[in-house]
């Protein structure tokens, strides 16, 4: 019989919207340990540029693709300003997940993103173990996506999302369409 080498998995990020990239790094993850624990961060904005999505149509779409219990999906309100990250911010992210799992994770898997490097102090990661997952092996981000939504370019979003959320595509694009950035994105568009 097959034992992973790890019990449970950490991965952090907005996911607005979860795409094919971010289901690359669950997917590694799930192969690693047994369960992950995926922390939804920006929990407690919406209708911004950078986090137009609610936390709760977030949590929806991963669950949606990845309904199982061992991947356990929780949201991790912001402690300071994006712009303003530093191991504080580690700590934070650190704290909660204990809240959730009660314990340091094993592995922490994650996109080769600059910022990742100012998250947390090596003192405290030192017994994790990390992956990194360069983001040349899948091309894409949130901002292009969200970009073809304006244009409601179907076929590049559908492209780089799980099939299981093609169905929310209408739903998703009205409520983008609704935050005030992406309506004036798309009104210039129209001129």
């Amino acid at each position: 019989m097959y034992t992973k080498p790890f019990d449970i998995s950490m991965l952090c990020g907005r996911f607005q919207l979860f795409h094919k990239g971010h289901e690359s790094l669950v997917d590694v993850a799930l192969k690693m340990s047994d369960r992950i624990l995926i922390l939804v961060g920006s929990a407690q904005e919406i209708g911004t540029e950078r986090n137009p999505f609610d936390i709760q149509t977030r949590i929806e779409m991963i669950k949606e693709v990845y309904p199982d219990n061992n991947v356990i999906v929780k949201p991790l309100p912001d402690l300071t300003n994006e712009d303003d990250i530093t191991s504080d911010w580690g700590r934070y992210v650190i704290k909660n997940v204990k809240q959730y799992i009660y314990k340091l994770p094993e592995l922490m898997v994650y996109g080769n993103d600059e910022a990742r490097s100012r998250w947390f102090d090596s003192e405290d990661i030192k017994d994790l173990t990390e992956i990194i997952i360069p983001r040349s092996r899948l091309p894409i981000s949130a901002t292009l996506l969200r970009d073809a939504m304006i244009r409601d370019d179907k076929d590049m979003w559908f492209k780089y999302h799980n099939p299981k959320l093609h169905k929310h595509y209408d739903k998703l694009r009205g409520q983008l369409l609704e935050t005030v950035p992406y309506k004036a994105k798309f009104e210039f568009m129209l001129k």
